[in-house]
């Protein structure tokens, strides 16, 4: 029975759009971290927030790519809970963890 309980929180990482369960994927309605963008969705960049107490982050994601206007799409995720994920920006293929994708501010391109 645990089996099946871990399977069902892990089902919708496998679905197209790679979200967890309850992580809507970006809609038209406005703009979402990259961690919650659906997979194969064109996005732009519109801005890098590094969260509290990791102040390098930011400068790290600008630093390869990620400027506000870029366009982003995340190609794939992890089958175990989407991280890491692959993202491509520009002509550029990262592989991002979803706490650094989560930093990120999308929206449909």
């Amino acid at each position: 029975m645990a089996l099946w309980s871990s399977w069902k929180n892990l089902a919708p990482a496998l679905l197209p759009g790679g979200g967890a369960a309850g992580q809507p994927s970006l809609s038209a309605t406005g703009p979402r971290s990259l961690d919650r963008a659906a997979t194969g969705q064109a996005c732009r960049v519109l801005s890098v927030e590094s969260p509290e107490g990791l102040p390098d982050w930011g400068r790290w994601l600008a630093e390869i790519g990620f400027l506000p206007g870029e366009h982003v799409s995340v190609t794939s995720r992890s089958v175990w809970g989407g991280d890491p994920m692959v993202v491509r920006i520009g002509q550029s293929t990262f592989a991002l963890r979803r706490a650094e994708a989560a930093c990120i501010r999308v929206e449909p391109a």
